[in-house]
């Protein structure tokens, strides 16, 4: 479970999506068709699933709960950011906080984009599950980390630490094993109108090491609490045991 406590409160001040749906914009109406094959892709966890399906049968969901379900699975976060994305044309204007996102989002569309594709922590799918494990467990680190900071929201650190290893997906996937650089900048093509911009600058500033960043320190820090390389090799997945890594805290 996580620390902190997202309010489902809706920020009054966001614009509708019907403002801005009619807009030509042949840039980004590009960069979706782009990037949809890559993203449907993107499974999630059986159990996942099972839970927010539990908490939908009940009488009156609980914003905070689901929240925690969907940020304890790689795919389930990323397939709500999707979502969001295209109800926000201007990325600033954007949800980040889960809670927010899911309350501004109808039930069903997001249920079902999750629910769309899922996978059992089983050995087929052993690649998958020790990728989402491992991006869990920084995740917490993350969390962890920033709390001792004033200017890093844990609540930021820890969607930052979930999704900071989303380029090794293809490779997770049983995808393309092509350079690890040229793969990561074709996956943050695909994701850049997905993720919220301080993930995308916390992702580039672990992969640059000329570049000085806070979210470089943090990401640096989780992995060395967590005891596992920042440069998470993508290709040695098949062979990671996903039972170890979840002997982590």
């Amino acid at each position: 479970m996580l620390n902190d406590t997202f309010c489902p409160v809706v920020d009054s001040g966001w614009v509708p999506s019907a403002t801005w749906r009619n807009v030509d914009s042949l840039k980004q109406r590009e960069q979706m068709r782009k990037s949809a094959p890559f993203l449907d892709e993107i499974p999630v966890m059986s159990s996942t699933v099972l839970g927010l399906d539990i908490l939908l049968n009940e009488p009156y969901l609980d914003l905070q709960m689901a929240s925690e379900i969907i940020l304890s699975d790689v795919g389930a976060t990323i397939h709500v950011l999707r979502l969001v994305s295209r109800e926000y044309r201007i990325a600033a204007e954007r949800p980040s906080r889960m809670g927010d996102c899911i309350a501004s989002l109808d039930v069903s569309a997001w249920f079902a984009a999750i629910s769309a594709r899922t996978f059992v922590g089983d050995q087929e799918h052993s690649a998958t599950t020790a990728l989402w494990k491992h991006s869990r467990l920084i995740a917490q680190y993350a969390q962890l980390v920033a709390e001792s900071l004033d200017d890093i929201s844990p609540e930021d650190a820890y969607m930052v630490g979930l999704l900071h290893g989303i380029e090794a997906i293809p490779a997770a996937l049983g995808g393309s094993q092509d350079d690890p650089a040229s793969q990561h900048e074709d996956v943050l093509s695909a994701v850049e109108g997905a993720l919220p911009p301080f993930v995308l600058e916390a992702i580039r500033s672990m992969n640059d090491s000329s570049r000085s960043s806070v979210w470089r320190c943090v990401l640096t820090a989780a992995h060395e609490l967590a005891g596992t390389r920042t440069d998470f090799d993508a290709s040695a997945l098949h062979s990671l045991n996903p039972v170890v890594i979840a002997s982590h805290p």
